[in-house]
């Protein structure tokens, strides 16, 4: 029986070849695993390798012995150490030379710092004639891993900065500092200038005052020189009055001699005076003591007569009422008649008291008035008494004067001479006193100017100080402010699509490359040329090809998906998409490779290797492709990897549907155009397998 036949035909004969082969059957399952070891390795192996960094030891050595700025003192290697030691980005090991350099030879040690002894003091110099640069050395071996080295590049740029910054916020302040001094000293300043406008506004006034004044001197002296020659006139009448007055001097001093003896007895007289009147006020106080006790006895007689009167009048009213109730008793009728007699001679002696008290008490007034003018006559007497013995000294003292004023007057003859020739004297010294006074008011006019001038400019000066010293002053010199001019310029990043680690960013460029390695090594397992049962025609042949193949790259999608998502962790906005846009890449790719090694067998899968190349250099999966040449940048286009891996970027970011649509729908036409490349082969085969289908049956049979 023709096995063509028995087979049921092309397709089912794929099936029932693979089944009877068990080797096949596992290699199916090996072939299964093949993009799973490529992209699951390499994204589980990169995941986020800058996420470890911190197991990376890098040797840090600090040799710097510090310096001095603005007189603080500055440790930029200690500040550098003790930053990092808080810093756990890498596996810091703070040791000597000796060992870091040992470490680097032995790979014990990835980087290595080294702060030089001199670099705080190479810092401090941005102020010399020639500044310094200073240098932190660090040493990598790119022989040994050249990734190290570029890691080392960005770790010491990191360093630098933060190094930069502190030294620069150490400069900073220090500046900051000494212009909030400098408005301090413009305050000073201005307030001086201030003081000094001050200062120029008085001696301005004072100097047109000292103008005005020698003005007036200038006059004056003229006017003095002039009244000099009236007063030369009037020292001739000086001396001429004088002799006058020491004429009369000498008969005043004849006269007070006269006055003074009399005098001398009205003094005896006021003392004979002064006596009798000590005398009278001796006998007033007696006369007055006297009087004051006669008024005393005489209130005590009335007071005793008004008592008598009132109980007299008491028992003549108490009898009169008693004569009343007995009227026919004469004897009672008789006492009640005297004892109203009795009553009515008090009541005229309690008046009388009454009157005499009254008499004595004025008496005692009038002798007290008395006492007292005797006391003011005595005490008037003695004054005079004294004043006259006074007057008696004064009239000799005015004797004496006299007789020295005649002699004075004398004198102020001869001298009122020779104050006539100095005052000719005096009047040539005016005339040269006028002169200079003319001179000095030109000169204090200019002086005058020039205060003025002065004033102005520093009222000016004081103005533009005050403003500088506020404008100083508003700058602030804190550690902020030291901070923002050391580092005044931030960058924020806006990210339109965040990826967190370095293996989401590689997953779609190693997940396309396993996929692709997964279906080129299908075919060494596969038997994608040969036919397994009767050709109809070429696509009943294409399809048990496909049938055959399809599985095996679906599986392959699945393992490689799951793997990511829920043993990796890949973090995948819509998990259906991404299964379905890796099997749309997956299928693409079968298409493409399932030609070339139909058509070519070995050449063909080698022609799908330099394909795989090529794609890897210009499919944008590690490097933008304007870092490529423009070659690849051409064909980068035209070759399924690059839409793939947008396709998969585009679904990793959670882009719209819309977008990832395009790259799909450029898979697809490379898919259409090498599925209608693969049916045509197929189908030339067929036509010309056919004749031959029948012998090859029988010899078969």
């Amino acid at each position: 029986m023709n096995k063509f036949k028995s087979a049921g035909g092309v397709i089912a004969g794929e099936f029932k070849r693979l089944k009877a082969s068990k080797m096949a059957m596992i290699s199916i399952f090996g072939l299964a695993l093949i993009p799973l070891m490529y992209s699951g390795m390499l994204i589980g192996a990169f995941w986020d390798p800058y996420g470890k960094l911190d197991r990376m030891p890098v040797a840090v050595v600090n040799e710097d012995r510090g310096a001095s700025l603005n007189g603080q003192t500055l440790t930029v290697g200690s500040d550098l150490v003790d930053e990092l030691k808080k810093n756990a980005e890498f596996k810091w090991v703070f040791t000597d030379e000796k060992d870091a350099m040992d470490g680097i030879a032995a790979h014990r040690y990835s980087l290595a710092f080294v702060v030089p002894a001199d670099f705080s003091a190479k810092t401090a110099t941005l102020q010399d004639e020639t500044p310094q640069q200073a240098d932190v050395q660090y040493y990598v071996d790119d022989g040994w891993n050249y990734l190290t080295s570029r890691i080392g590049e960005s770790a010491a740029d990191k360093l630098k900065t933060d190094v930069s910054h502190e030294v620069t916020k150490a400069y900073a302040k220090a500046a900051l500092e000494s212009v909030g001094e400098a408005a301090s000293g413009f305050g000073d300043a201005a307030e001086g200038a201030g003081k000094l406008t001050d200062g120029a506004k008085s001696a301005a006034g004072g100097a047109k005052t000292l103008h005005d004044n020698l003005t007036k001197l200038a006059d004056g002296t003229l006017k003095l020189q002039q009244g000099f020659g009236q007063l030369t006139n009037g020292a001739a009448s000086l001396k001429s009055g004088a002799g006058t007055l020491a004429t009369g001097a000498t008969k005043l001093a004849d006269g007070l001699k006269q006055l003074a003896a009399g005098g001398a007895k009205l003094a005896d007289g006021a003392a004979q005076a002064d006596a009798g009147a000590d005398k009278l006020e001796t006998g007033a106080g007696q006369l007055a003591d006297n009087a004051a006790k006669l008024a005393a006895g005489a209130g005590t007689l009335a007071a005793g007569t008004a008592q008598v009167a009132d109980g007299a009048g008491q028992l003549a009213e108490s009898l009169k009422q008693y004569a009343a109730a007995h009227p026919d008793d004469a004897a009672v009728q008789q006492l009640a008649a005297a004892s109203q007699r009795v009553a009515e001679g008090a009541a005229q002696a309690k008046q009388g008291a009454a009157s005499a008290e009254a008499g004595a008490t004025r008496l005692s007034a009038a002798q007290q008035q008395l006492a007292a003018g005797a006391k003011q006559l005595h005490a008037g007497t003695s004054s005079l008494s004294g004043g006259l013995g006074q007057l008696g000294a004064k009239l000799g003292e005015a004797r004496t004067g006299a007789a020295q004023l005649s002699a004075g007057a004398s004198k102020l003859a001869s001298g009122a001479g020779t104050l006539a020739s100095g005052i000719q004297r005096a009047s040539s010294g005016a005339g040269t006193v006028q002169s200079g006074a003319k001179q000095l008011a030109s000169g204090s006019a200019s002086l005058e100017d020039g205060l003025l001038k002065l004033q102005s400019g520093s009222s000016e000066l004081g103005a533009k100080l005050q403003d500088a010293s506020k404008e100083a002053g508003a700058v602030k010199s804190g550690d902020e402010q030291a901070d923002m001019f050391a580092d005044p310029i931030g960058v924020q990043a806006h990210k339109l699509t965040d990826v967190p680690n370095y293996g989401t960013g590689m997953a779609p460029y190693f997940l396309a490359l396993g996929l692709y390695v997964g279906v080129l090594m299908s075919t060494v397992i596969l038997p994608l040329r040969d036919a397994a049962g009767k050709v109809k025609n070429g696509a009943a042949w294409y399809l048990s090809k496909l049938l055959l193949f399809a599985p095996v790259v679906l599986l392959q999608v699945a393992l490689a998906d799951t793997v990511l998502i829920y043993g990796i962790g890949l973090k995948v906005p819509n998990v259906a998409a991404f299964y379905g846009i890796s099997a749309v890449i997956a299928l693409t790719y079968m298409t493409i490779v399932q030609f070339l090694v139909s058509l070519a067998d070995t050449v063909g899968r080698f022609v799908a290797i330099v394909l795989l190349t090529l794609q890897l250099a210009a499919s944008e999966g590690t490097y933008p492709k304007e870092l490529l040449p423009h070659w690849l940048q051409a064909v980068g286009d035209w070759v399924p990897m690059t839409h793939a891996i947008e396709a998969l970027r585009l679904a990793l970011a959670g882009r719209s549907g819309a977008l990832i649509g395009e790259q799909l729908l450029d898979l697809a036409m490379f898919a259409a155009v090498f599925v209608a490349l693969t049916v045509g082969l197929f189908a030339l085969r067929a036509r010309k397998l056919k004749p031959l289908q029948p012998q090859l049956g029988a010899v078969q049979g």
